[in-house]
């Protein structure tokens, strides 16, 4: 949910917040155009006398073009940053405590530095009464906190916006198809995470840092000694080779 907004007469959530975006752009460019236009056409009579009622339309165009305009700013802010109306009050202290499922979860007496949650999963092709034979999997879940003021759901601007107005250019223009974010076809959560969650994963150690210290590289007088051990060697092997063959030319001779 974002905000309930009576103008539209409903909640403006996440299979709206696309459409009352285009709703409130398309209407701030339209109440431009007629502020512009009511204007050229009052300032072109001014010389025949005010009409009233031309100067209360040109009032209520500019007075809902600026309204429209903020909406529409304000709007696509929330677009690209991720957020909601709502969680925008809280955004600088609030704290999100998420469940982050544990694909290898630790075992041992030692317990990890977090808390976790277990619950089994069964299977949807077996029936209630093969549970003996084939017990449920068992899923694992870290809870997880984030730093104040951090947005897990965070992907950037440029994706923030795609995963709200649409993959394709014409659909943030067009209000035809829903946003992506609506369609809960991801199987680890609702919503896609961004690099907060995968800093969390990292700093928990559920996957492996991807900045690892590299190996020691061996010195340069190591690697000097082992070419000329090894060319030594070679010789030393050569001389050997060469010594057998004498000593078979002279016995043959």
């Amino acid at each position: 949910m974002d905000h309930f907004c009576p103008w539209v007469g409903g909640i403006v959530s996440e299979t709206s917040q696309k459409f009352f975006v285009l709703f409130v752009s398309w209407a701030a460019i339209y109440c431009l155009f007629a502020m512009i236009f009511i204007a050229k056409f009052v300032a072109e009579r001014a010389h025949a006398g005010v009409n009233i009622h031309w100067v209360v339309v040109l009032a209520l165009a500019a007075l809902f073009s600026l309204f429209n305009f903020g909406m529409s700013v304000s709007s696509l802010q929330f677009v690209f940053q991720n957020t909601t109306t709502i969680e925008n009050l809280s955004r600088r202290t609030k704290v999100w405590q998420l469940a982050v499922y544990m694909p290898n979860p630790p075992q041992g007496p030692n317990p990890p530095p977090f808390r976790t949650v277990t619950f089994s999963q069964p299977s949807p092709d077996l029936p209630t009464s093969d549970f003996n034979v084939h017990p449920p999997r068992l899923r694992t879940f870290a809870i997880l906190h984030s730093r104040p003021g951090e947005n897990p759901w965070d992907l950037g601007p440029f994706r923030n916006f795609k995963s709200v107005m649409g993959d394709q250019w014409y659909d943030w223009f067009l209000p035809i198809k829903h946003s992506p974010c609506a369609r809960h076809d991801r199987l680890d959560s609702e919503f896609e995470t961004g690099p907060v969650v995968e800093r969390m994963k990292r700093e928990a150690g559920i996957v492996p840092s991807i900045y690892s210290e590299p190996e020691e590289k061996p010195h340069r007088h190591r690697r000097r000694r082992r070419r000329w051990s090894t060319h030594a060697q070679s010789r030393e092997s050569e001389d050997e080779v060469s010594e057998v063959r004498r000593k078979r030319h002279h016995e043959r001779h």
